[in-house]
This record gives C-alpha cells, structure tokens and sequence, in this order.
C-alpha cells in the first residue's frame, strides 16, 4: 500500500506541473510595439514585407484589410538559407549590381520562373512586372513549399497570431489574384509569451495524464479507507 500512496504523491506533483504549463500556456500574449503599412497593388500582382525575426517566445499577430480578395502567406526563411540564396543568385546572375534583402526572396521566384534569365534589370518598368507577377510568385512557392508558415484561403479580411518553432526572418507575402488594383491595409503587433506555445501544449498533456494515472490509485485507496471508518 506504500507505494500505491507514493505513486500518488509523486503523481499529484506531476499533475500540478503539467496545469501550470497549462496555465501558461492558456495566459494571453502581450502585446508589445505594433506597425503598420499599406498600399495598392496592381493586377495579378503582388507585393511582400519583411517583419522581422521572431522565436517560440517573441510572435507576432498580423491583420490584413483590402478593397477585395486577396491571398496572404506568412512566410519563413532561415538565415542560412538566405545566405544560400544570396550565393545561387550572385551566380546566376554574376553581373547585377549589389541588391539588398528587400530583393532576395522576389528574385530567387524570378529565378525559379524564368531560369533563362541572365542579367535583370531591376530599373527596366517590364522586368519589375514580371518579378511581381502572381505567376512568378506561384512558381516559387511551388519550389520552395516549406517556406510557407501559414496560407489561409483568399478574402479581404485576415487576422492571425503565430509563434514560431525556432528563431526565424518572416515576411508577408499579399497577391492580388483579380483584375483590378487593390488597396491592402497591414498591422502588425509583436507578442510576448510567457512560455514558448508550441513547446508547452504537448508536455503538459503529458505531465497531466502520468499525473493523473499515477493519482487515481492512490485516490481510491483513500477513499475505500474513509469508508471503512
């Protein structure tokens, strides 16, 4: 019987941990500093923003509002990959003049789109349409699918909180798949977490289950010795 009360000790203690990640996790973020943006853009056209580097415990909560429907990506790039991306371009394209950050990720979809391409210019009017073009666009999330943290379907309102897994540079990706220019409006606010969310769910789950299997033994001895007395 010692050790049926010592297993329930011991689980009681598990328990309690398991709700206080729960707890935790279930906290509001805070809301930290927020900015905003906006434009139009233009027929089958898009448009991307970086918001910064974020981890599993500084997110971000994002809305986007536009005069019709629109398609919103999150996405993430590792800054190793970036660096990789930096190097195939500098190869493939060996006499464009410096590009900054702003160009990595439109111009590795350009790549992937038009591979024959061997010198952009990113002052040419026709060239620019055609790094935008939805198409562009479409063909380089075809090839790089895990860039993509969250895709939902098209509409003219968004509004969504993330954390990632790791530390990792996200951008907003917004297409305008229809024919006519729409007006995109985005806020963007950073988050706080008391805990890294993805990170707690699961291991309080299971604090919570040993816990409680571990407790319910030792529960039902007690109450079979209040009822002997």
């Amino acid at each position: 019987m010692r050790w049926i009360t010592l297993l329930g000790r011991i689980g009681t203690v598990i328990l309690m941990i398991g709700l206080a990640l729960l707890v935790a996790w279930l906290i509001p973020s805070g809301n930290g500093s927020w900015s905003g943006f906006g434009q139009p853009i233009e027929p089958e056209q898009y448009m991307t923003q970086e918001l910064g580097t974020y981890s599993p415990q500084t997110g971000l909560q994002i809305s986007v509002e536009s005069s019709d429907n629109v398609r919103v990506y999150l996405v993430g790039v590792s800054q190793g990959e970036l660096d990789n991306w930096r190097t195939l371009l500098s190869e493939a394209y060996p006499d464009l003049e410096m590009f900054g950050d702003f160009y990595t990720i439109p111009l590795i979809f350009f790549h992937e789109a038009y591979p024959e391409e061997i010198l952009p210019d990113l002052e040419d009017p026709l060239t620019w349409d055609m790094m935008w073009d939805i198409a562009v666009l479409d063909r380089g999330l075809q090839a790089h699918p895990e860039i993509i943290l969250w895709g939902p379907p098209p509409s003219s309102t968004f509004s969504h909180e993330f954390f990632p897994t790791d530390v990792l540079p996200i951008w907003v990706i917004v297409a305008n798949p229809s024919p006519d220019t729409v007006t995109v409006e985005i806020k963007v606010w950073d988050l706080t977490a008391l805990a890294p969310k993805e990170r707690v769910i699961l291991p309080a789950i299971l604090l919570i289950s040993i816990g409680v299997a571990l407790a319910i033994p030792w529960l039902i001895l007690r109450k079979v010795k209040k009822s002997t007395f």
